[in-house]
Protein backbone atom coordinates (compact mmCIF):
# COMPACT_ATOMS: atom_id res chain seq x y z
CA UNK A 1 0.00 0.00 0.00
CA UNK A 2 3.11 2.78 0.93
CA UNK A 3 4.34 2.46 -2.82
CA UNK A 4 1.02 2.23 -4.08
CA UNK A 5 0.42 5.87 -2.34
CA UNK A 6 4.05 7.38 -3.61
CA UNK A 7 2.62 6.16 -6.86
CA UNK A 8 -0.86 7.99 -6.39
CA UNK A 9 0.75 10.96 -5.32
CA UNK A 10 3.39 11.09 -7.83
CA UNK A 11 0.98 10.83 -10.45
CA UNK A 12 -1.05 13.83 -9.31
CA UNK A 13 2.16 16.14 -8.73
CA UNK A 14 2.67 14.90 -12.83
CA UNK A 15 -0.92 15.15 -14.30
CA UNK A 16 -2.85 17.56 -12.03
CA UNK A 17 -1.58 20.20 -12.32
CA UNK A 18 -0.27 20.46 -8.35
CA UNK A 19 1.90 23.38 -6.89
CA UNK A 20 4.95 22.43 -4.62
CA UNK A 21 3.21 23.71 -0.73
CA UNK A 22 0.39 23.49 -1.44
CA UNK A 23 -2.34 20.42 -0.92
CA UNK A 24 -2.19 17.87 -3.87
CA UNK A 25 -5.98 17.97 -4.05
CA UNK A 26 -8.18 21.18 -2.77
CA UNK A 27 -5.52 23.12 -2.87
CA UNK A 28 -7.05 26.68 -3.09
CA UNK A 29 -9.35 27.07 -0.55
CA UNK A 30 -11.00 29.16 2.58
CA UNK A 31 -11.36 28.19 6.15
CA UNK A 32 -14.05 29.46 8.74
CA UNK A 33 -15.76 29.47 12.22
CA UNK A 34 -18.82 27.65 12.18
CA UNK A 35 -21.40 26.05 14.92
CA UNK A 36 -22.86 22.99 14.56
CA UNK A 37 -25.79 21.95 16.23
CA UNK A 38 -27.18 18.17 16.13
CA UNK A 39 -30.33 16.64 16.17
CA UNK A 40 -32.35 14.43 19.06
CA UNK A 41 -32.31 12.28 15.92
CA UNK A 42 -29.05 11.69 15.19
CA UNK A 43 -28.44 10.97 19.22
CA UNK A 44 -30.56 8.19 18.97
CA UNK A 45 -28.46 6.78 15.95
CA UNK A 46 -25.12 7.57 17.43
CA UNK A 47 -22.81 7.89 20.65
CA UNK A 48 -20.28 9.75 18.91
CA UNK A 49 -19.38 13.14 21.02
CA UNK A 50 -20.63 15.66 18.47
CA UNK A 51 -24.31 14.43 18.05
CA UNK A 52 -24.92 14.28 21.64
CA UNK A 53 -26.86 17.93 21.98
CA UNK A 54 -24.76 20.92 22.62
CA UNK A 55 -23.42 23.15 19.91
CA UNK A 56 -20.17 22.13 18.32
CA UNK A 57 -17.46 24.64 17.22
CA UNK A 58 -16.55 23.58 14.19
CA UNK A 59 -13.94 24.93 11.32
CA UNK A 60 -15.02 24.69 7.87
CA UNK A 61 -13.04 24.82 4.49
CA UNK A 62 -14.13 25.94 1.14
CA UNK A 63 -12.54 24.52 -1.70
CA UNK A 64 -12.21 24.10 -5.50
CA UNK A 65 -11.47 20.63 -5.96
CA UNK A 66 -8.88 20.75 -8.73
CA UNK A 67 -5.15 19.83 -8.26
CA UNK A 68 -3.91 23.13 -9.08
CA UNK A 69 -4.91 26.49 -6.70
CA UNK A 70 -5.05 28.27 -9.63
CA UNK A 71 -7.60 26.43 -11.54
CA UNK A 72 -10.79 28.76 -12.32
CA UNK A 73 -14.43 27.89 -11.03
CA UNK A 74 -15.87 27.59 -14.42
CA UNK A 75 -15.31 26.88 -17.67
CA UNK A 76 -16.64 29.14 -19.88
CA UNK A 77 -19.74 29.29 -18.26
CA UNK A 78 -20.68 25.65 -19.00
CA UNK A 79 -19.13 23.53 -16.82
CA UNK A 80 -18.79 24.21 -12.87
CA UNK A 81 -15.91 22.90 -11.11
CA UNK A 82 -16.15 19.94 -8.38
CA UNK A 83 -16.53 21.71 -5.05
CA UNK A 84 -15.37 20.57 -1.46
CA UNK A 85 -16.50 21.35 2.05
CA UNK A 86 -14.72 20.22 4.58
CA UNK A 87 -15.12 20.15 8.31
CA UNK A 88 -13.65 19.75 11.59
CA UNK A 89 -15.57 19.14 14.73
CA UNK A 90 -13.79 20.49 17.68
CA UNK A 91 -15.15 18.51 20.61
CA UNK A 92 -15.30 18.87 24.18
CA UNK A 93 -13.03 15.84 24.95
CA UNK A 94 -10.26 17.74 23.65
CA UNK A 95 -10.46 15.62 20.33
CA UNK A 96 -11.53 16.30 16.68
CA UNK A 97 -13.71 14.45 14.11
CA UNK A 98 -12.77 15.34 10.93
CA UNK A 99 -15.02 14.95 7.01
CA UNK A 100 -14.54 15.88 3.61
CA UNK A 101 -17.78 16.06 0.99
CA UNK A 102 -17.70 16.82 -2.26
CA UNK A 103 -20.59 18.16 -5.20
CA UNK A 104 -20.38 14.79 -6.95
CA UNK A 105 -23.02 12.17 -6.39
CA UNK A 106 -20.19 9.34 -6.55
CA UNK A 107 -16.30 8.35 -6.64
CA UNK A 108 -14.81 8.00 -10.16
CA UNK A 109 -12.87 5.34 -8.74
CA UNK A 110 -13.44 2.19 -6.68
CA UNK A 111 -10.01 0.78 -5.47
CA UNK A 112 -6.76 2.65 -5.49
CA UNK A 113 -5.37 0.67 -8.95
CA UNK A 114 -8.15 2.63 -10.55
CA UNK A 115 -7.57 5.86 -8.57
CA UNK A 116 -4.01 5.70 -10.55
CA UNK A 117 -5.18 4.64 -14.03
CA UNK A 118 -7.62 7.56 -13.75
CA UNK A 119 -5.24 10.24 -13.06
CA UNK A 120 -3.02 9.02 -15.45
CA UNK A 121 -5.87 8.99 -17.93
CA UNK A 122 -5.37 13.00 -18.17
CA UNK A 123 -2.59 15.80 -19.51
CA UNK A 124 -0.14 17.28 -17.20
CA UNK A 125 -2.30 20.36 -15.68
CA UNK A 126 -5.10 18.25 -15.02
CA UNK A 127 -7.43 18.56 -18.82
CA UNK A 128 -8.38 14.93 -19.95
CA UNK A 129 -6.07 12.98 -22.10
CA UNK A 130 -9.36 12.07 -24.43
CA UNK A 131 -7.94 8.71 -25.27
CA UNK A 132 -6.87 7.48 -22.40
CA UNK A 133 -9.80 8.73 -20.50
CA UNK A 134 -12.51 6.81 -22.93
CA UNK A 135 -10.22 3.99 -22.97
CA UNK A 136 -10.79 3.99 -19.12
CA UNK A 137 -14.34 4.89 -19.18
CA UNK A 138 -15.08 1.93 -21.74
CA UNK A 139 -13.18 -0.40 -19.51
CA UNK A 140 -14.76 0.40 -15.73
CA UNK A 141 -17.97 0.89 -16.74
CA UNK A 142 -19.52 1.12 -13.00
CA UNK A 143 -17.54 4.74 -12.93
CA UNK A 144 -20.16 6.65 -15.06
CA UNK A 145 -22.49 7.95 -12.72
CA UNK A 146 -19.16 9.84 -10.66
CA UNK A 147 -17.38 10.69 -14.20
CA UNK A 148 -20.86 12.02 -15.19
CA UNK A 149 -21.93 14.27 -12.06
CA UNK A 150 -18.39 15.91 -12.60
CA UNK A 151 -19.13 16.80 -16.43
CA UNK A 152 -22.59 17.64 -15.58
CA UNK A 153 -21.70 19.94 -12.95
CA UNK A 154 -23.36 24.04 -13.98
CA UNK A 155 -21.70 26.91 -12.31
CA UNK A 156 -23.06 27.64 -9.09
CA UNK A 157 -23.83 31.46 -7.44
CA UNK A 158 -22.02 30.24 -4.27
CA UNK A 159 -20.98 27.77 -2.17
CA UNK A 160 -23.97 28.32 -0.16
CA UNK A 161 -25.90 27.01 -2.91
CA UNK A 162 -24.31 23.52 -3.07
CA UNK A 163 -25.07 19.91 -1.74
CA UNK A 164 -21.49 18.42 -0.70
CA UNK A 165 -21.75 14.48 -0.66
CA UNK A 166 -19.85 12.14 1.49
CA UNK A 167 -19.34 9.44 -1.46
CA UNK A 168 -17.94 7.11 1.01
CA UNK A 169 -20.40 5.16 3.41
CA UNK A 170 -19.45 4.37 7.55
CA UNK A 171 -21.23 2.91 10.12
CA UNK A 172 -23.65 4.58 13.45
CA UNK A 173 -23.15 3.23 16.26
CA UNK A 174 -25.83 3.50 19.09
CA UNK A 175 -25.88 3.21 23.08
CA UNK A 176 -26.95 -0.47 22.38
CA UNK A 177 -23.92 -1.65 20.43
CA UNK A 178 -26.08 -1.38 16.84
CA UNK A 179 -24.75 -0.82 13.77
CA UNK A 180 -26.09 0.92 11.14
CA UNK A 181 -24.22 1.78 7.59
CA UNK A 182 -24.87 5.35 6.19
CA UNK A 183 -23.81 7.99 4.00
CA UNK A 184 -24.35 11.43 4.78
CA UNK A 185 -25.02 14.98 3.05
CA UNK A 186 -24.77 18.95 3.16
CA UNK A 187 -27.87 19.91 1.90
CA UNK A 188 -27.71 23.94 1.76
CA UNK A 189 -30.72 25.85 3.59
CA UNK A 190 -30.78 28.88 0.89
CA UNK A 191 -31.04 25.53 -1.71
CA UNK A 192 -29.14 24.53 -4.87
CA UNK A 193 -28.87 26.52 -7.30
CA UNK A 194 -26.60 27.17 -10.62
CA UNK A 195 -26.01 30.40 -13.15
CA UNK A 196 -27.61 30.43 -16.49
CA UNK A 197 -24.50 30.00 -18.98
CA UNK A 198 -24.58 33.44 -20.17
CA UNK A 199 -24.40 34.80 -16.48
CA UNK A 200 -21.40 32.58 -15.40
CA UNK A 201 -19.21 34.09 -17.71
CA UNK A 202 -19.63 37.46 -16.16
CA UNK A 203 -18.57 36.15 -13.21
CA UNK A 204 -14.17 35.93 -12.87
CA UNK A 205 -12.78 33.14 -13.46
CA UNK A 206 -12.20 32.50 -9.36
CA UNK A 207 -14.72 33.60 -7.82
CA UNK A 208 -16.51 31.56 -5.55
CA UNK A 209 -14.29 32.39 -2.46
CA UNK A 210 -14.30 35.90 -2.59
CA UNK A 211 -18.06 35.43 -2.90
CA UNK A 212 -18.77 32.98 0.04
CA UNK A 213 -16.26 35.25 1.77
CA UNK A 214 -18.87 38.47 1.34
CA UNK A 215 -21.79 36.22 1.96
CA UNK A 216 -21.40 35.68 5.54
CA UNK A 217 -20.58 38.93 6.56
CA UNK A 218 -24.20 40.10 5.58
CA UNK A 219 -26.69 37.10 5.52
CA UNK A 220 -26.92 33.46 7.89
CA UNK A 221 -25.13 31.09 5.91
CA UNK A 222 -26.58 27.11 6.89
CA UNK A 223 -26.34 23.39 6.06
CA UNK A 224 -28.78 20.70 7.30
CA UNK A 225 -26.52 17.31 7.79
CA UNK A 226 -28.90 14.47 6.62
CA UNK A 227 -27.93 10.74 7.20
CA UNK A 228 -28.88 8.50 4.18
CA UNK A 229 -29.37 4.98 5.88
CA UNK A 230 -28.64 1.54 4.15
CA UNK A 231 -31.17 -1.13 3.43
CA UNK A 232 -29.72 -4.68 4.19
CA UNK A 233 -27.13 -5.46 1.17
CA UNK A 234 -26.30 -2.21 0.14
CA UNK A 235 -22.77 -2.31 -0.37
CA UNK A 236 -20.54 -0.47 1.56
CA UNK A 237 -17.50 -1.11 -0.03
CA UNK A 238 -18.26 1.08 -3.46
CA UNK A 239 -17.57 4.40 -3.40
CA UNK A 240 -18.69 4.67 -6.99
CA UNK A 241 -22.05 3.59 -6.47
CA UNK A 242 -24.64 5.69 -4.86
CA UNK A 243 -27.45 3.95 -3.16
CA UNK A 244 -31.47 4.46 -3.98
CA UNK A 245 -32.63 7.77 -3.61
CA UNK A 246 -35.91 6.12 -1.87
CA UNK A 247 -32.96 5.08 1.21
CA UNK A 248 -34.33 6.43 4.66
CA UNK A 249 -33.12 9.65 5.85
CA UNK A 250 -32.64 11.10 8.86
CA UNK A 251 -32.20 14.68 9.66
CA UNK A 252 -28.78 15.15 11.36
CA UNK A 253 -28.24 18.79 12.66
CA UNK A 254 -27.66 22.14 11.08
CA UNK A 255 -23.91 23.68 10.22
CA UNK A 256 -23.86 27.65 10.51
CA UNK A 257 -20.86 29.79 9.12
CA UNK A 258 -19.58 32.45 12.11
CA UNK A 259 -16.50 34.03 11.17
CA UNK A 260 -13.55 33.95 8.66
CA UNK A 261 -11.11 32.13 10.56
CA UNK A 262 -8.20 34.47 11.29
CA UNK A 263 -5.10 33.29 9.72
CA UNK A 264 -5.42 31.45 6.56
CA UNK A 265 -1.67 29.90 5.91
CA UNK A 266 -1.75 28.54 9.71
CA UNK A 267 -4.97 26.96 8.30
CA UNK A 268 -3.64 25.10 5.61
CA UNK A 269 -1.90 22.79 8.19
CA UNK A 270 -4.98 21.58 8.94
CA UNK A 271 -5.65 17.83 7.40
CA UNK A 272 -9.12 17.03 7.14
CA UNK A 273 -9.17 13.60 6.75
CA UNK A 274 -12.22 11.43 6.05
CA UNK A 275 -11.50 8.52 8.52
CA UNK A 276 -11.08 10.91 11.44
CA UNK A 277 -14.03 9.41 13.20
CA UNK A 278 -14.60 9.16 16.94
CA UNK A 279 -16.33 6.27 18.95
CA UNK A 280 -19.74 5.95 17.55
CA UNK A 281 -18.51 6.35 14.12
CA UNK A 282 -16.66 3.51 12.25
CA UNK A 283 -15.45 3.30 8.82
CA UNK A 284 -16.64 0.96 6.17
CA UNK A 285 -15.22 -1.33 4.15
CA UNK A 286 -14.71 1.27 1.40
CA UNK A 287 -10.75 0.71 0.16
CA UNK A 288 -10.88 4.40 -1.45
CA UNK A 289 -11.87 5.48 1.66
CA UNK A 290 -8.95 4.30 3.75
CA UNK A 291 -6.31 4.75 0.98
CA UNK A 292 -7.43 8.66 0.79
CA UNK A 293 -6.42 9.05 4.37
CA UNK A 294 -2.93 7.92 3.51
CA UNK A 295 -2.79 9.93 0.41
CA UNK A 296 -3.66 13.21 2.57
CA UNK A 297 -1.12 12.20 4.81
CA UNK A 298 1.80 12.02 2.27
CA UNK A 299 0.17 15.24 0.84
CA UNK A 300 0.79 16.94 4.13
CA UNK A 301 4.09 15.62 4.75
CA UNK A 302 5.70 16.81 1.22
CA UNK A 303 3.93 20.01 1.00
CA UNK A 304 5.52 20.75 4.69
CA UNK A 305 9.07 20.18 3.55
CA UNK A 306 8.30 22.63 0.26
CA UNK A 307 8.36 26.16 0.46
CA UNK A 308 5.07 28.08 -0.93
CA UNK A 309 4.83 30.73 -3.45
CA UNK A 310 3.57 33.30 -3.13
CA UNK A 311 -0.06 33.58 -4.75
CA UNK A 312 -0.68 35.23 -7.67
CA UNK A 313 -2.80 38.54 -8.02
CA UNK A 314 -6.11 36.99 -8.49
CA UNK A 315 -4.87 34.65 -5.62
CA UNK A 316 -3.96 37.26 -3.24
CA UNK A 317 -6.61 37.60 -0.51
CA UNK A 318 -6.32 33.92 -0.09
Amino acid sequence: MAELVQEAVNAMEEHTGTVKGYRRAHPRGLVFHATFTPTPEARALTTAEHFQGPPVHTLVRFSNASGSPYAPDHQEGRQGAVLGLAVRFDLASGKHATWAAATIPAFIARNPKEFLQITRAQRAGGSPNPLRMAWYILTHLHTLTGIKGIVGNKPTPSFAHCQYNSVHAYHLVDAQGQRRAFRYRWEPSAGVATLPPAEARQRPAQYLLDEIRERVTRERVSWNLVFQLANPGDATHDATRPWPENRQKVAAGQLTLDTLYEDQRESELFVFDPTGVVPGIELSDDPILHFRSKVYSESFNRRSHETKPEPKPADMRQ
